[in-house]
């Protein structure tokens, strides 16, 4: 549909201007920098690279399952502890094709039939990992997550309107309310239609990097997923997950870090197995701030009924923008995440996080 259309190319012009910015900024600081190598010489072994955006995938119906959380290929210190907090901001809303009213001036309704996903939500996250070797890292992240109608709505078909940039039908409906109801061949029942509050699955992982130089990190990720969440309050699939996967980071320049990770998560479930990718790029022009930008991609682990609604079985293409500060052992972070081309994602998604390491065998 033409309004679609619109969005999507929106989508992929801001993704490449800021893929432009990120560069821009990254050869400029870099050959501004007296201390950086030639060409072709050993890095220093010590950058400002404070590592990928960490975060999980909380898109229905991808956040039933294990998703690779950015975690950075590179080693630690050992007996290092690390504990971090997160917050997720989720608003996001789903009509299908074929409901007729993307007319200006129609009255809102609420037709359930049209409806995949209207919500909004807030996850809060807590990981705990720890360095038992330097190159050898376990970890356990667990979440809360809450649905709710929501209070946002009318600010983002504001700021839509402000700006010019489609609402994607959000106009034609009802505002502020929860309900879900996610069509697949899968057999798995994805339905929500009141606000609920509910303990999510539990991540368990382990890290190991078994390569490293001043350039490379190459590590290896395999992890398990305990099912202590809901399938009835979408928390989690009733079902474990076990995951395997290979993680990269290449400091190209000494204000410039690359990332790249590729997996597989196995679902127990109904669900099919699941392809995690990911590509990033770190500007580190200080110690203290870094800014980053990163797609992952995501195979689906149902496929569509065959409804009018957006297909499910395409896979997800999210795009990250965010900044990281860091100091001493402290650690900020915030980025928002869109899906740019194929619209498997949630329409947005904000996330804030604090992470303090801690190594115990100096304390």
């Amino acid at each position: 549909m033409p309004i679609l259309r619109s969005l999507t190319l929106l989508r992929i012009q801001f993704f490449l201007v800021c893929i432009s910015i990120w560069l821009f900024a990254a050869v400029n600081s870099y050959a501004a920098d007296p201390e950086a190598s030639p060409a072709g010489a050993d890095m220093p072994a010590a950058t400002y690279s404070k590592g990928p955006l960490l975060g999980k995938n909380l898109f229905i119906p991808f956040l039933l399952h294990y998703s690779f959380p950015s975690l950075p290929a590179a080693s630690g210190e050992q007996y290092d502890l690390q504990y971090h907090f997160s917050l997720y901001y989720i608003n996001d809303v789903d009509y299908a094709d074929n409901d007729v009213p993307w007319l200006d001036g129609m009255d809102r309704h609420y037709n359930k039939k049209n409806i995949a996903r209207d919500y909004e939500s807030l996850v809060v996250e807590l990981g705990l990992a720890y360095n038992f070797l330097k190159q050898v890292q376990v970890g356990m992240d667990m979440r809360v997550y809450s649905y709710y109608g929501g209070f946002l709505d009318s600010i983002i078909e504001s700021f839509h309107g402000i700006f010019g940039f489609p609402n994607a039908g959000r106009e034609f409906f009802l505002q502020n309310r929860v309900y879900i109801d996610i069509p697949n061949n899968n057999g798995i029942k994805m339905f929500l239609d009141k606000p609920t509050v509910s303990f999510g699955d539990i991540d368990l992982w382990g890290k190991w990097t078994f390569w490293e130089n001043s350039r490379v990190s190459l590590g290896l990720l395999g992890a398990f997923k305990l099912p202590t969440g809901s399938l009835a309050s979408l928390s989690g699939s009733d079902y474990p997950d076990a995951a395997l996967g290979l993680l990269l980071d290449f400091r190209a320049a000494r204000y410039i870090t690359l990332f790249a990770q590729a997996g597989v998560v196995f679902p127990f479930n109904k669900s099919f197995t699941m392809f995690n990718g990911m590509a990033g790029l770190e500007i580190h022009p200080s110690e203290l701030l870094s800014f980053n930008l990163q797609m992952n991609i995501k195979t689906s682990p149902i496929s569509n009924d065959g409804t009018g609604f957006r297909d499910y079985s395409l896979p997800q293409t999210n795009i990250l923008a965010g900044v990281v500060l860091r100091h001493k052992g402290f650690r900020w972070q915030f980025y928002f995440e869109e899906d740019a081309f194929t619209n498997q994602g949630a329409d947005i998604t904000f996330n804030i996080s604090f992470t303090h390491t801690i190594n115990i065998n100096n304390r």
